[in-house]
């Protein structure tokens, strides 16, 4: 469920902003969430600007129409009612490609930027994901069955009423079912990641090859399912078949007041996209014209990190 989630955010968000504002700082956000994993030296960071910059121009020019288009399919598909679990299914593959695509995109930055990685910066990317990896063992294991049912009833319900608004009861309790039927995948979840881990590190110690690293984040990023257990992969599948169908009978159940609001913040989410898709929006580290205002508030919300 947490790997259908996450192509789904893909799909429906960029950031907890407006997706236009959120778009403009996507830089920044990349910026500070490499931060947390590593500090890269004067020349590092250079070239990873630059690279991010052309990562941009290429992900609003080529990428955001394939999501506007994609949106606009979901949309007249909950509209029209017409939404079945396997339509579902197919969405989240495209979104799978679209991510197939970004990684495809960047894998040859990152070789460039993690082969010049020194011990001291692998020892800290390595030390972040292992600091991950206990806090989310921390948050899940130990739960019985029940607590970890009623976690993802607060997490999906509080997806889906920002999207909706309000649940009523029948809403409700159609995402509990779910949750309750749908296939477990934690404990192979939590392995997979710890392998994950453990193999990408093996790549960083061999950094030097730069065709090994290449090959190793080809697999790790953008063909994970081949590190996946049979059984792991056929409850992924069966989960989200069961996540299409709940879809469904959210959208059947909801009231007339929620399909407005639904279909009000879809198609503004599509209208962003096609704007921001097609405008020369400048990144908050270097502003032009009517976006200097946006920069200011960039510098602030920055600086209030620390």
């Amino acid at each position: 469920m947490r790997t259908i989630s996450l192509y789904a955010l893909l799909l429906v968000t960029l950031l907890g902003c407006s997706t236009k504002m959120g778009y403009y700082f996507l830089d920044w956000l990349i910026e500070w969430k490499l931060e947390e994993y590593v500090t890269l030296n004067n020349q590092q960071q250079k070239q990873f600007q630059h690279d991010l910059d052309q990562f941009l121009t290429w992900h609003r020019t080529e990428e955001l129409p394939r999501y506007e288009k994609q949106l606009l399919q979901l949309a007249l598909a909950f509209e029209k009612q017409t939404l079945t679990p396997q339509l579902w299914a197919q969405h989240v593959e495209q979104a799978k490609s679209h991510w197939a695509r970004t990684l495809e995109f960047v894998t040859p930055s990152l070789v460039a930027l993690m082969s010049s990685f020194s011990d001291k910066q692998v020892q800290q990317v390595i030390a972040q994901l292992r600091v991950d990896e206990k806090r989310l063992n921390q948050k899940y294991l130990g739960k019985d069955h029940q607590a970890l049912v009623e976690m993802a009833d607060e997490r999906i319900e509080k997806r889906v009423k920002r999207w909706i608004g309000k649940l009523t009861q029948e809403q409700k309790q159609a995402i509990h079912q779910y949750n309750l039927s749908r296939a477990t995948t934690l404990d192979m979840w939590l392995e997979y990641r710890h392998e994950w881990i453990r193999l990408f590190e093996q790549a960083l110690k061999n950094r030097q090859n730069q065709l090994a690293l290449s090959h190793s984040l080809t697999i790790l990023m953008s063909q994970p399912d081949r590190l996946k257990s049979a059984a792991y992969k056929t409850a992924l599948d069966a989960n989200t078949q069961d996540f299409g169908q709940l879809l469904i009978t959210l959208n059947l159940l909801a009231s007339s007041q929620q399909k407005r609001r639904f279909q009000k913040k879809l198609a503004s989410l599509i209208t962003d996209l096609s704007e921001l898709s097609g405008s020369r929006i400048q990144s908050a580290r270097n502003p032009v014209g009517e976006f200097s205002p946006f920069a200011v508030r960039g510098i602030a919300m920055k600086d209030s990190r620390n």
